[in-house]
């Protein structure tokens, strides 16, 4: 793998000029089963270099606008200092008006970008909605240790003025599934077992209104049916195809200001790389959405 390559293998644009930055956050601390997430940011960004920038669906290129800025993911630090990192940069990008797009590493990496998009939209007495894309509910209890499957939980325990749905669970524990059905919560839960028995536009739909502006989305790879993105953290099986996640996000992007995702879970394995290249491609397509929906903040607030 390459250590100098940046996102599509076009010379990074700078943070003033991007319209999106890219935070690799090489994290596996909350590690619950399989591991490997710390090579991911690395893994989806050389995949990114084989996708070629022209989007036919939306008759985007973003490489002709100059629109991403991207941070090495070797400049990442390890351990304690990735919060620090994750905060500090993404904190940068909203001064920039440059959507920030976190890679991890595992789901733990969310906290800290949450943290810090939900404190920025407070500012402007804004309430920031979290989109939760994921098999697992991730709201264990917190005393079951910081990992992966507790993250959402302890988002909703920093007293933050956000909200939270969830769509595409399907694996959760007792305690999660009372947290959910807890009215004073305000949880927002699409199962995956409800999924099966609706419409596509109708539950996108409901996803849609369930919303406000500014919308943090939240993408672990295990909301994806394994069949097309096998090597993640925690598989599961029974999940989403790339169609109705991508027409999600489209259809989110042309009513809701998306003001940052992270792409997290995903377990790169020598030899096999369809998992980075749909990783990639997802990042890329989200971009493209972003742009072509009409919801970003204008760039000439920055300058």
């Amino acid at each position: 793998m390459s250590e100098t390559a940046n996102f599509l293998g076009y010379e990074s644009a700078t943070i003033e000029k991007s319209l999106f930055t890219i935070i690799p956050a090489p994290c596996e601390d909350g590690v619950t089963y399989l591991d490997g997430q710390a090579a991911a940011p690395r893994a989806i960004i050389d995949a990114s270099t084989q996708i070629e920038s022209y989007d036919e669906e939306t008759g985007i290129d973003l490489i002709t606008k100059d629109a991403i800025h991207c941070l090495s993911p070797e400049a990442a630090p390890q351990g304690r200092g990735m919060d620090e990192w994750i905060t500090t940069n993404v904190n940068k990008a909203i001064d920039a008006v440059s959507v920030p797009i976190i890679l991890g590493g595992d789901g733990t990496i969310s906290k800290a970008a949450i943290k810090a998009l939900a404190e920025q939209s407070a500012k402007g007495n804004q309430e920031l909605s979290i989109l939760h894309i994921d098999a697992h509910a991730d709201l264990n209890l917190a005393e079951s240790g910081e990992n992966n499957l507790t993250t959402m939980r302890q988002v909703l325990e920093m007293g933050l003025k956000v909200s939270l749905c969830q769509i595409g669970v399907r694996s959760l524990s007792r305690s999660a599934f009372d947290l959910i059905a807890d009215e004073d919560q305000g949880i927002d839960c699409f199962f995956m077992s409800d999924l099966r028995h609706s419409t596509d536009d109708d539950w996108q739909d409901d996803i849609v209104s369930a919303l406000s502006s500014p919308v943090y989305i939240s993408i672990d790879l295990s909301a994806f049916d394994p069949s097309l993105v096998p090597n993640v953290g925690n598989p599961e099986p029974g999940g989403f195809t790339w169609n109705q996640i991508t027409r999600l996000l489209k259809k989110i992007a042309c009513h809701r200001r998306i003001a940052a995702i992270d792409i997290v879970e995903l377990c790169p394995r020598e030899g096999d790389i369809v998992s980075d290249y749909t990783a990639a491609r997802l990042v890329y397509k989200a971009m493209n959405y972003i742009c072509s929906g009409g919801k970003m903040l204008p760039k000439t607030d920055a300058e």
